[in-house]
């Protein structure tokens, strides 16, 4: 059903119609309910999907930092009051076509997540999951290893204590919680850190998060969001008989749930609705653990319109987009787009808050000499713009113009997560009644009024809201000292730890942790797992997409032959090169351009670094004759796409594969031909425009290299593909760190180096045997499909064999394709604790035999609270850990994320897969019909939207040559796998990871553990090898100015929610 009709707007037993509208730019209809009995809030927006998601949102109002609302989000997951086992949830949510639950902790909201293929399990989980949240068991045994516990050597651990350690000293998060500190007083709850500070943590009681439970965790303070194509009586049906009954259940003495006379509604009427100002504007300093201190980070808050004024959080949007989009814009011109950049992005964000919303301005990479005064700087820029520079017409125009294609296409590729931002916020701090939800939805109204705003209007706004407003500055500056610091404060409280408790009782510490483990690790009846139906992957309502194909010279594609072939075959003569169309009902076009860079001179392939960074922000010689300039370049192209991209890979296959690709409106789609075009051919090489990209590449690897788990994939990557053989590793983190900085030293002494070198490999791209097009979208409204191409893409008058598509198996190093003994260490002063990715041998090809049980084993081993979720996450050895299959080069890996120590969550895999291989681990039939069931769900989730339907279709039938339907017959092979076939294949393939001989992998490290880590690999017969991270030389003048004094003030860990609104924390 695509949209709710006049009949189904209706009232359903208890639950009254609030609300009920159709979206006026997409076919979607929202409609709210509330029930009279419990006060639960349902909103659904119904639309055709294959896929049901469910936003289970809870205001969570805490006015300390003991974490309480992420540590309850953790124990949720733990079982309830009718299913009261750990891991019954997801291993339920598996069967009914899910991957699994999930959550996050916001600021002022937790919201709980699930999403099914079809609406059939969606239902069916729709009771349980409501009954986990609502009736948790919360029992101590939980609390000890999910959320906190000591172990037996002294240390700290759990789940959440792990992922807050991983996060509590990160630049983001220390800068968000200065600036809460310093914007809210005590009484508001927006100061406090929910996801809770470590020293709180270490004191927290599960007896207060079972008392924060009973407080807020009520049906009437619960919103149900619910999107796809669910039918409506079929969901009030299970509404009415199940999830009320079930809520009344637990409340023996009631007939109906209301509030009691004491309760507030959180945030609105509670003390944190207090109205609030910045007196005046002030600047602290934070620092944060690095050891290149080249680079630092800055924030600007000021405080906005209320969340309910739709329309001035609109008109704030656009003039934060007229800002900053673009290399054009005001902000980039200013700060970015110059020789020696004052940074290298200026991002507006905005947080609902109950009065008035957070904006924030969030400044990146700005080197030291510069922390102290980019503030003030960025805050001339914007007086000077209200004073002297005024408002660009034409160029708010464009952005007017493009945010409302973006909007278009939002609503047709993340409709979820546009419906349910919306949905939450209108639940936190709307009217009750639901008044203010539709008004959520009149974007292209207001998109009309803004339209005849004039360039006073924009003033008016940006200097009330910015240029005459106080705000509060956070200097984010990196700090080698204190990661010290850190480390040795740390370690010294662990030892006087130790020593106060002594060795009686870390044994029993020891003991506490293993029976609360037993306890949590009781399974449920094989009864209950088992009779909860799976879900039928025939049932899934897989978007419909038509293809066709113009072939390349010598070949045959098995393709669709109906209408959209006969309509291409009837245009014109064939093309001298392979162009795939794929239809699908879209407002927009995808034009993209294939090139196989397999084969490119290794000279030349580290040079794909500039020409990827720079092809939509160059002057372009279009094929007439015109010559543009680079700013009427990023114009023109930002009047007419939604989106621009310059990329290595297809939907993450061919590693070696350069895309670029244009999304447009349909009407435009010779336009987009003709672009990419001039952009690939016409692109203009000179020194100072070169040298400006450069500037703001070279600032921004500070940062790159801050990401643990990016280091450590990157390294892993690096033993095992041949860089002579492989271009796009020219293009990953390590070799950036090399090239950059020398192409900004040759653009300073030998620029034609690097001109003449970005001529060359354009030549080498334009080779027409290694060139592909693909069109997808509403291909059937575009009247002469090939004839555009004809007309406006590269001028090829012979056609030739098309070279076949290169694979990343071809550029694998020697020990990638033997991997065996090989671990690089690389230590990372920036990170707490660890992270790891490590290689082994596996299938080849994307049609091997053994790849249908494989992944289903992957499927199994990777399951919410199956193999690896226990024995790693459950025992607190890390926040995640996976395996993974790669058809393409022939590989499996497995992946620790952010673990205290690496080498013992890689161990326990181990352990894991030797049991499950020798039989003394017993596969479960239940977790292996679920594992069944959940690929069901990740497969229809590859084409939830059209387009992205269309590129798996593409994908498939053309550059993986496997048929349009792979995805659908590949679901059909896996009830006839045997539990002996997977275990085979574990044996064949996982195994081999966690042996020396026959694995390899990368770790990074914090320089605290880094020791302990290469002792336990070289234990297990790795050849251990420590690997330094360069640090990046800045200025000549660099030091100068870089001095900042701190202040005093807090400097702990926040979540930097308008950055990371809704960071998933299960």
């Amino acid at each position: 059903m695509a949209s709710i009709d006049a009949s189904s707007a209706k009232d359903y037993g208890f639950f009254k119609l609030l609300q009920s509208f159709p979206i006026k730019y997409a076919p979607i209809t929202i409609s709210k309910w509330r029930s009279e009995k419990t006060g639960l809030t349902v909103v659904l927006g119904s639309h055709q999907a294959p896929i049901t998601n469910g936003y289970f949102a809870i205001a969570s109002e805490i006015f300390d930092d003991t974490g309480r609302p992420h540590t309850l989000e953790h124990l949720i997951f733990l079982g309830s009051k009718q299913y009261p086992y750990k891991g019954v949830l997801d291993q339920l949510a598996n069967r009914a076509g899910s991957n699994g639950t999930n959550a996050w902790t916001a600021n002022d909201h937790t919201a709980y997540t699930i999403a099914t293929a079809g609406s059939e399990g969606f239902l069916k989980m729709l009771p349980v999951y409501v009954d986990h949240i609502l009736h948790p068991t919360i029992d101590d045994s939980g609390f000890v290893t999910e959320v906190y516990h000591i172990n037996g050597a002294g240390e700290d651990s759990g789940v959440v204590y792990s992922e807050m350690q991983g996060r509590e000293n990160t630049s983001g998060d220390l800068m968000a919680l200065e600036t809460q500190r310093t914007l809210y007083p005590p009484s508001s709850a927006y100061r406090s850190e929910t996801g809770g500070l470590l020293h709180k943590l270490r004191v927290l009681t599960a007896q207060q998060i079972r008392d924060y439970h009973g407080k807020y965790y009520q049906p009437y303070n619960l919103c149900l969001v619910i999107d796809g194509a669910v039918p409506i009586p079929e969901l009030f049906d299970i509404l009415n008989n199940k999830v009320d009954p079930l809520i009344l259940e637990q409340r023996k003495s009631q007939h109906m749930v209301t509030p009691p006379e004491d309760w507030q509604r959180p945030f609105v009427e509670t003390t944190t609705s207090h109205k609030l100002g910045i007196p005046e504007s002030v600047t602290k300093v934070v620092e944060f653990m690095e050891e290149d201190e080249s680079v630092g980070e800055v924030s600007l808050t000021y405080l906005g319109p209320s969340p309910m004024d739709y329309f001035t959080n609109t008109a704030l949007k656009i003039l934060s987009n007229y800002l900053t989009v673009s290399a054009t814009s005001p902000l980039s011109k200013e700060f970015i787009e110059i020789a020696k950049p004052y940074c290298t992005s200026i991002s507006f964000y905005s947080s609902d808050r109950v009065n008035h919303n957070e904006l924030q301005v969030d400044i990146s990479d700005v080197p030291a000499k510069h922390l102290q005064t980019m503030g003030e700087k960025f805050k001339e820029k914007i007086a000077k713009t209200v004073k002297d520079d005024g408002i660009d017409m034409e160029r708010m125009g464009r952005v007017l113009r493009r945010d409302k294609r973006k909007l278009l296409d939002y609503m047709e590729s993340r409709a979820t997560d546009v419906l349910a931002d919306a949905v939450i916020g209108d639940f936190l701090y709307g009217e009750k009644d639901g008044k203010d939800l539709p008004v959520a939805f009149e974007d292209l109204k207001d998109y009309q009024t803004l339209e005849s705003w004039k360039a006073e209007d924009w003033i008016s706004l940006l200097d009330k809201y910015y240029a005459s407003a106080p705000s509060i500055t956070i200097i984010g500056k990196p700090s080698a000292a204190l990661s010290d610091k850190i480390e040795k404060d740390e370690k010294a409280r662990v030892e006087k730890r130790k020593a106060e408790l002594g060795e009686e009782k870390l044994k029993e510490l020891e003991r506490k942790v293993e029976e609360a483990k037993k306890q949590s690790d009781v399974p449920p009846p094989s009864e209950v797992i088992s009779s909860f139906p799976i879900t039928d992957p025939a049932g899934i309502s897989w978007v419909p997409v038509e293809t066709a194909i113009n072939d390349a010279k010598g070949q045959s594609h098995k393709i669709d032959h109906g209408a959209l072939q006969k309509h291409i075959d009837a245009d014109g003569p064939e093309l001298p090169y392979q162009a795939h169309f794929s239809h699908v009902k879209s407002n927009f076009v995808v034009v993209t351009a294939l090139f196989d860079t397999f084969g490119l001179p290794t000279h030349l392939a580290p040079y794909l670094n500039l020409f990827t960074s720079a092809l939509f922000s160059l002057g372009v010689k279009r094929a007439e004759g015109t010559v543009l300039s680079h700013e009427e370049v990023v114009n023109q192209l930002n009047d007419l796409t939604v989106s621009q991209q310059t990329h290595f890979e297809f939907r993450g296959n061919f590693a070696e594969v350069l895309c670029v690709s244009l999304k447009v409106q349909t009407q435009q789609c010779e336009e987009a031909v003709a672009w990419i075009r001039d952009l690939v051919t016409g692109a203009i090489f000179t020194q100072d425009r070169l040298s400006v990209i450069v500037a703001r590449l070279l600032q921004e690897l500070p940062q790159e290299k801050r990401d643990g788990a990016t280091i450590a994939v990157a390294w892993a990557n690096k033993l095992t593909y041949d860089e002579s053989k492989s271009t796009s590793q020219h293009c990953d983190t390590l070799q950036r760190l090399d090239f950059i900085p020398k192409a900004a030293e040759l653009l300073e002494k030998e620029p034609e180096t690097v001109i003449n070198a970005l001529e060359e490999l354009r030549r080498h791209l334009l080779d027409p045997s290694k060139m592909r097009v693909s069109v997808m979208g509403d291909v059937m409204s575009l009247e002469k499909p090939r004839s555009v191409l004809q007309r406006s893409f590269l001028p090829i008058k012979d056609a030739q064999p098309l070279a076949p598509l290169s694979t990343s198996r071809q550029t694998l190093s020697e020990l990638g394709q033997n991997p065996s003994k090989k671990c690089i260490v690389v230590p990372m002063p920036a990170i707490e604790g660890s992270y790891s990715q490590h290689f082994a041998k596996g299938p080849a090809g994307h049609d091997h035999p053994d790849l249908p049980a494989l992944r289903l084993a992957a499927a199994i081993l990777n399951a919410m609270e199956s193999y690896l979720w226990k024995s790693i996450r459950g025992s607190g050895l890390a926040y995640g850990a996976n395996v993974s299959v790669y058809p393409e080069p022939g590989l499996v890996g497995f992946t620790v994320y952010r673990s205290p120590n690496a080498m013992l969550a890689y161990e326990a895999a181990g352990k894991i897969m030797r049991g499950l291989v020798d039989g003394s681990i017993k596969l479960d039939q239940d977790i292996v019909d679920g594992s069944r069931s959940s690929m069901t769900y990740d497969y229809a989730r590859r084409s939830e939207t059209v387009l992205s339907a269309a590129s798996t279709a593409y994908l498939n039938e053309v550059l993986k040559g496997v048929g349009k339907k792979y995805d659908q017959e590949f679901l059909k092979k896996l009830p006839s796998i045997t539990l002996q076939d997977i275990q085979e294949v574990i044996k064949k393939y996982f195994l081999p990871l966690f042996e020396a001989d026959t694995a390899m992998g990368a770790v990074s490290v914090s320089s605290s553990k880094l020791k302990e880590i290469e002792e336990g690999f070289a234990k297990l017969r790795f050849e251990v090898e420590r690997k330094e991270l360069p640090i990046i030389k800045g200025d000549e003048d660099s030091d100068s100015d870089a001095d900042v004094e701190m202040e005093d003030g807090e400097e702990s860990g926040s979540e930097n929610e308008s950055e990371i609104e809704k960071e998933e924390e299960k």
